[in-house]
């Protein structure tokens, strides 16, 4: 069965010649991961030009408490439940910690010890890192689970790397670090963030000044070659996950050291609400008018979104930690997405769109993308609503929406997975097979839902094979957050 997770098709022909792009390559690939036991499916993907296009995937949040574990180095997995000792890999232990703390589900729907739950999250995340697994240390495509790898010439930066489109995406890179300062795992997030920086990142001092402080969304490492172009378009909900992860990188580890988290992260944050429009197309990331994230920045595609991209608990992150002059604004831009994301759902269904209007309508970024469908974006919806739900706002809204999923996949699940992943809005044409990364946002939801089946979800996570393989990237990154979502280790405040 294909799979085509398209990350093309965003911008128009004219805008990729006006971005500069000399050419452009479509990799449509991607079946059923052999590796990935009852996750059955990988996430194959359409590739794009280097400057055009955007990847279109990010999203979600949670929280757990306080984190005990700490980072160690080398050996095998260990068990984090009494923090980094001996040879263990990410600390991910303990709990307990902010005010509003989601359920650690594992315990208390599935019954799950907490060195049992201690033991998959750590496991899980040692795997995607590379921490004790023996999994090469260069890109491998067809095997394994890792996905961060060490820039052969410069151990100092590492990279999240896409197996199946062999490349380097700015949604990748901030999931890799949010996972990071979720997990503790201090060196690792700083050798991302570096290459972030060094390579990705648009400088204070860019001719580019609409998105100055955004990050170029895609690029590739050949050996010791790193190559982004210099105009490719920001993708927003990169910039949202790198921002959130700043800031909680100064949360945990405080701005002292080599690297001012706080200063980091107001750059972007202050950036996407305040870089001004200029003529050549080029526009900030939350639009000036409809006080939401845009699709892409640039050109038409300035003038829809993708509701996946809609983060109202990152939105008051950026209200408690960033400038206290815009942190109205940021709240603002939070009730604006939770209305946005019970008003872009179909109304029977509850299922969104990848692409949508302003005004809620799905849409395409290009005739018959398909992206006015459910796809790959939108599965991370669930675990957004869910999540800004269990930290911030309680929303019965929210709460609402959440239960609507869980009502409709109840009549679509195969065992320990979705038996199809992809549909119309309306529910019709399923298709697409198993997913490791839906399987952990409906499980997600189940923070928010008080669905007589929210235990079905919770249990699913806990059984689905963790995915390997050429397909890894997405599925087991948006798998990984879903993951400590639910084990109640995803924290917004340390």
């Amino acid at each position: 069965m294909i799979w085509n997770r398209s990350q093309v098709g965003h911008l128009a022909v004219v805008a990729l010649v006006a971005l500069g792009s000399s050419a452009c390559t479509s990799s449509s690939d991607g079946a059923n991961a052999p590796g990935a036991g009852s996750a059955g499916t990988g996430n194959g993907t359409s590739g794009s030009a280097a400057t055009g296009g955007t990847a279109g995937t990010s999203g979600v949040a949670g929280n757990g408490g306080g984190s005990s574990g700490g980072t160690a180095s080398g050996g095998s997995a260990g068990n984090a439940s009494s923090g980094g000792s001996g040879n263990g890999g990410a600390g991910v232990g303990g709990s307990g910690g902010s005010a509003m703390q989601p359920d650690n589900l594992f315990g208390s729907v599935s019954g799950k010890t907490q060195p049992e739950i201690d033991e998959k999250v750590t496991t899980a995340i040692n795997r995607y890192f590379g921490i004790g697994t023996g999994e090469p240390t260069t890109p491998t495509v067809a095997s394994g689970y890792r996905c961060y790898y060490e820039l052969p010439n410069d151990a100092s930066m590492a990279f999240i790397w896409a197996a199946d489109s062999n490349d380097i995406r700015s949604e990748g890179m901030s999931y890799g670090m949010m996972i990071a300062v979720q997990a503790n795992l201090h060196d690792e997030f700083d050798k991302l963030w570096k290459f972030a920086k060094t390579y990705m990142q648009y400088p204070a001092d860019t001719a580019t000044t609409a998105w100055k402080y955004y990050f170029r969304w895609q690029g590739t490492v050949s050996g010791s070659t790193v190559t982004f172009a210099p105009t490719t378009v920001p993708a927003p909900d990169g910039d949202e996950y790198f921002a959130a992860a700043l800031y909680l990188a100064d949360l945990r580890w405080g701005s002292a050291g080599t690297v001012n988290y706080r200063q980091e992260a107001d750059n972007v944050s202050t950036a996407m609400l305040h870089n001004a429009a200029t003529g050549d197309g080029r526009n900030p990331i939350i639009h000036a008018t409809q006080n939401m994230v845009v699709f892409v920045p640039y050109g038409a595609s300035n003038e829809f979104t993708d509701p996946s991209y809609h983060l109202p608990a990152f939105y008051e992150l950026f209200a408690q930690r960033g400038p206290a002059a815009d942190a109205d604004k940021w709240k603002s831009i939070a009730t604006t997405s939770r209305e946005y994301l019970a008003k872009s759902a179909h109304a029977t269904t509850g299922l969104h769109p990848d692409y949508a209007t302003f005004a809620g309508a799905p849409t395409t970024g290009s005739a018959g993308d398909g992206h006015d469908q459910f796809k790959y974006d939108a599965w991370r919806v669930v675990m957004n609503m869910s999540l800004d739900y269990a930290w911030v706002s309680q929303s019965a809204a929210l709460k609402t929406q959440v239960e609507k999923y869980h009502a409709f996949f109840a009549n679509n699940l195969g065992t320990n997975n979705v038996s199809n992943a992809l549909f119309a809005v309306d529910g019709s044409n399923p298709s697409g097979g198993g997913s490791t990364a839906l399987t952990a946002t409906l499980a997600a939801g189940a923070l928010a839902s008080s669905a007589a089946n929210r235990k079905t979800y919770v249990d699913n996570l806990w059984n689905v094979a963790q995915q390997s393989g050429q397909y890894r990237y997405y599925q087991e990154s948006v798998y990984l957050l879903g993951l400590l979502a639910v084990a109640g280790k995803y924290h917004l405040a340390f």
